[in-house]
């Protein structure tokens, strides 16, 4: 065998494996890039700064659009537990899916919230989502995640409460929903 077949062997075996290594790299980045893009979107849509917390959403597969629809149907249970929509509980919530950032069909959906309440059928898929993304969650996570979807609902409860702006803001109804909203995060 001569020298020349030898090294040409040896540069086409150095070069299929270094463009191996360098496809290999180039995938690993654009996969680290859309992650990064997808909990930057996430983190747009919820308001949500836990890198923790926008990890495990992302690693659970909820989208721009679950989110969305995650933390917004809190709020609208929250408004209707006493069976009537005040206005300023109405502008609570569209303010709300406005940070949210709400596409068209998430505010085609939450129009329909706001004419009728939703489903009891919603609100127990909420919860049981919420159960289910618990054990990928960390303690501060989890807490954390609480306080986003939670604090908006307690921001509702109080737009219409009190007399006058004095008294109790939340209402019994109101507060009950936001106890059992709240059990979903118990470990």
């Amino acid at each position: 065998m001569s020298s020349d077949f030898l090294s040409d062997r040896k540069n086409a075996l150095e070069n299929e494996f270094f463009a191996r290594q360098e496809k290999e790299a180039i995938a690993a980045m654009r996969a680290r890039n859309s992650a990064k893009a997808r909990r930057d979107a996430l983190s747009d849509a919820s308001g949500i700064r836990d890198s923790d917390v926008l990890d495990a959403i992302d690693s659970a597969g909820i989208e721009v659009e679950t989110l969305t629809a995650l933390k917004l149907i809190p709020l609208v249970a929250v408004a209707w537990a006493d069976g009537k929509l005040d206005e300023s509980e109405r502008e609570a919530i569209e303010k709300a899916a406005a940070q949210a950032q709400a596409n068209a069909d998430s505010q085609a959906l939450l129009h329909e919230w706001l004419l009728s309440p939703p489903k009891s059928s919603l609100v127990d898929a909420w919860k049981g989502y919420i159960r289910a993304i618990q054990a990928d969650l960390s303690e501060d996570a989890s807490r954390n995640l609480q306080s986003e979807l939670l604090g908006g609902a307690r921001q509702v409860a109080e737009a219409a409460g009190g007399f006058l702006g004095f008294g109790n803001k939340i209402s019994s109804e109101e507060a009950a929903v936001l106890d059992e909203l709240a059990a979903c995060f118990d470990s």
